[in-house]
């Protein structure tokens, strides 16, 4: 229990409130892009738990990561805040006319199994589990090499009316301030859910937002070779 009270005291100490980055200069967007992953060169000891459970060069995840994820992406406490403050989390609405929600649900899991190693690297999401497909819903956790799982949810309907279609709410949304690679890390995810905090993308754009706009255009692009 002490232990585990230093460890949110160091994480508490090393972190201020993260703002969200702007397209400035390309120096203030790698300053900021560190916003979540200081902790790993700050806290002594916490980085070393990292270095044995999780490998950037390796997109598996680990052990710990499969047993803690599906957990993590149920409570998610990195949502609880980061939905309204909106740094984290991104939520848009696709359109697509004279769609059906089946066939626009099962292009966006063939874009997902479609994704090369190169494209995946660019959205930050190495590995996925499709945990959802089918007619209504399409939820997919993510994780990233360091381990951090956001949550892909899309949710789908028929357009109604005559002209019918599908309209898709997707939201992107990091789950918790903490890797799943660290045991207990749900737990401590909960203990720091009142901690707000940033995830840049590439050029000075929010993680989340950039990952919604790529997958709309592979997802519509993928739709009209149909």
């Amino acid at each position: 229990m002490l232990s585990s009270l230093s460890f949110l005291l160091t994480i508490s100490g090393t972190f201020s409130l993260q703002s969200p980055p702007t397209a400035k200069t390309n120096s203030h967007t790698n300053t900021a892009s560190s916003n979540r992953r200081q902790w790993l060169i700050s806290a002594s000891g916490i980085a070393t738990v990292l270095t044995t459970t999780s490998s950037p060069a390796t997109a598996q995840p680990s052990f710990v990561s499969n047993l803690q994820g599906p957990i993590q992406d149920v409570i998610a406490p990195g949502h609880w805040i980061g939905q309204f403050v909106g740094i984290n989390s991104k939520q848009d609405t696709w359109s697509f006319p004279d769609r059906t929600p089946e066939q626009v649900s099962k292009a966006i899991v063939e874009v997902l199994e479609g994704l090369t190693p190169e494209r995946r690297d660019k959205l930050y999401m190495p590995e996925f589990i499709i945990q959802t497909a089918d007619a209504r819903k399409v939820h997919v956790l993510t994780w990233t090499k360091l381990e951090w799982l956001d949550t892909l949810d899309v949710t789908l309907q028929g357009g109604g009316g005559n002209s019918g279609g599908c309209v898709a709410t997707a939201r992107f949304y990091a789950t918790g301030f903490l890797p799943t690679s660290i045991p207990l890390a749900p737990l401590f995810n909960i203990a720091v859910a009142w901690l707000p905090f940033g995830s840049p993308g590439p050029r000075g754009e929010m993680l989340q937002d950039f990952r919604l706009r790529a997958l709309k255009g592979l997802v519509a692009k993928k739709l009209d070779e149909k």
